[in-house]
């Protein structure tokens, strides 16, 4: 019997009917790989069947404790039925990307169903005409809650639900299975008892441990504060940091080579593929807002997850976040580059980010009731929504995934996105997910905060076209003149970048 910890039970405590926590995974295969060139419902059901034992995600249910008293128990679902979890739909013709986001965005809105394991996974057929993609090919989408998985650990999860050839594994079987009964009441409330004397101590030392960090931090914001004029340290709000979040979702995504991203990665000394990232969500933020005539003097922020690394391993557990600004005020693509660049790689940056893991190490022995009433008193009095307006303006991750290509039943994976949870004070969230030399950019927001997703994704475009070609100075005119030309650093490696587009077919992914 397995408890949940303190750091996930926060995204339980934080949910509510139209901010629901779970995270989103979107796959497209291509049939033409598989034998016969098809793969029924019926052989993805015994492919997942199969494959069940990975985890204990996939049988277990939560049991909560009355008031909340102690975090919730995982527990076998006695009345497990696959066929529950797993969902046959189609869309209508004429089946485009369109209609594919729309219907991706409602299934991603609706809350999971408590009682049962924590996930859902929908076969999507009648992709039709979406012309990037193989004719005849099908999605799977799958939800999983936040509080059983976090983004990174989905990816991995998904490398082990596939196949990495065509043949499927012939090792797998589906392994019989029998729940285990349901505990004592008296054992939980033995543990109950005990677990709040422990974590009430543990607590209370995670404190006296974190002052000296974070009055470290305090200190140095201030003197940071003092040497810096005031527009530096401005989060100016947008409508992105709206104070209430409705039921209903838009998604969007784009999709490019990874040698591209790299490529202009080479153009600016000491860049990352993350730091390109961001400098494109700043282009695409400055091209959305301008249209609206809602483009902030000051630059947007981004809060961004990152991995603590301690003693040479990365914990799944420590988390931390960086703010870092987008430079959104910048009209020049690779300046922009260059300034986030600066920004990401100083220690004062890294600094930031140890001391909001300190801060939410406390998360880890907080006693349960008090930490759900908190949380449900943040929520519920917009406390949340004044905070993380605070500190950024949207989320962006990046998640790195296999560079192989991946097989279900023999039909090739040839586009993966993932989609994350909104709460109220961010209702914008862009997630990064590379796989098999491709990278994609999805986006999921509030459907009154915006409500023209495609226009999104043009944005997305545009700004990764002039980064591109800024990037490698071959930014031309209808007329064939130079209309733009920066200055590339002497240092830096200028690689010719491939061609844009959107998300390719699987003979070029």
């Amino acid at each position: 019997m397995k408890q949940l910890n303190g750091h996930d039970a926060v995204y339980l405590y934080a949910e509510t009917p139209s901010t629901p926590g779970h995270l989103g995974l979107l796959y497209v295969y291509d049939q033409s790989t598989a034998p016969q060139s098809r793969v029924r419902f019926k052989s993805i059901l015994e492919h997942i069947r199969e494959r069940l034992h990975i985890s204990h995600v996939f049988r277990s249910k939560l049991m909560r404790m009355p008031f909340d008293v102690d975090h919730p128990y995982w527990i076998d679902d006695e009345n497990f039925d696959l066929e529950y979890h797993v969902r046959h739909l189609a869309l209508p013709k004429p089946g485009d990307w369109r209609q594919f986001s729309i219907l991706v965005s409602r299934l991603h809105s609706r809350p999971l169903d408590m009682s049962k394991p924590l996930w859902e996974m929908y076969v999507i057929e009648g992709l039709d005409n979406i012309p990037w993609l193989p004719k005849g090919s099908f999605a799977i989408y799958t939800k999983v809650h936040h509080c059983a998985i976090d983004g990174a650990a989905a990816i991995d999860l998904a490398s082990l639900f596939h196949d990495k050839s065509v043949e499927p594994d012939a090792t797998l079987q589906e392994q019989s299975w029998t729940p285990n009964p349901k505990p004592p009441v008296k054992n939980l409330v033995v543990n109950t008892l005990l677990n709040n004397v422990k974590h009430s101590f543990e607590t209370g030392f995670d404190i006296i441990n974190a002052v000296p960090a974070v009055g470290k931090m305090l200190l140095k914001k201030a003197r940071k504060r003092d040497m810096q004029s005031e527009e530096t340290v401005v989060r100016p709000e947008t409508r992105f940091n709206h104070d209430h979040v409705s039921p209903h979702r838009v998604f969007g995504g784009v999709e490019w080579s990874l040698d591209e991203i790299k490529a202009i990665k080479n153009a600016v000394r000491g860049a990352t593929i993350n730091d390109v990232l961001l400098a494109l969500c700043g282009g695409a933020l400055r091209y959305y807002l301008q249209d609206k005539e809602e483009l902030p003097y000051h630059s947007l922020r981004a809060i961004v997850p990152v991995r603590q690394n301690t003693n040479g391993k990365t914990q799944a557990d420590t988390l931390a976040l960086m703010t870092p600004p987008l430079h959104t005020q910048v009209a020049d693509p690779l300046e922009r580059l260059e300034a986030i660049q600066w920004d990401t790689s100083t220690s004062a940056a890294l600094e930031n980010a140890h001391g909001a893991k300190d801060m939410t190490d406390i998360t880890k022995h907080m006693p349960s009731f008090t930490m759900a009433l908190g949380i449900g008193m943040a929520t519920h009095s917009h406390l949340s929504r004044k905070t993380l307006a605070a500190i950024g303006n949207c989320v962006l991750t990046n998640v790195p995934g296999p560079q192989i290509p991946l097989y279900m039943r023999g039909a090739k994976l040839v586009y993966v996105s993932a989609l994350a949870p909104l709460v109220e004070g961010l209702t914008l969230m862009f997630n990064s997910v590379s796989y098999n030399g491709r990278i994609s950019i999805s986006f999921q927001s509030d459907r009154d905060v915006l409500p023209d997703p495609e226009f999104m994704e043009e944005c997305w475009e545009r700004s990764f076209s002039e980064l591109k070609c800024a990037a490698s100075n071959q930014c031309e005119g209808e007329e064939g003149e130079i209309i733009h030309k920066v200055r590339i650093p002497r240092t830096a490696k200028r690689t010719p970048s491939a061609s844009r587009g959107r998300p390719q077919t699987a003979g070029k992914a």
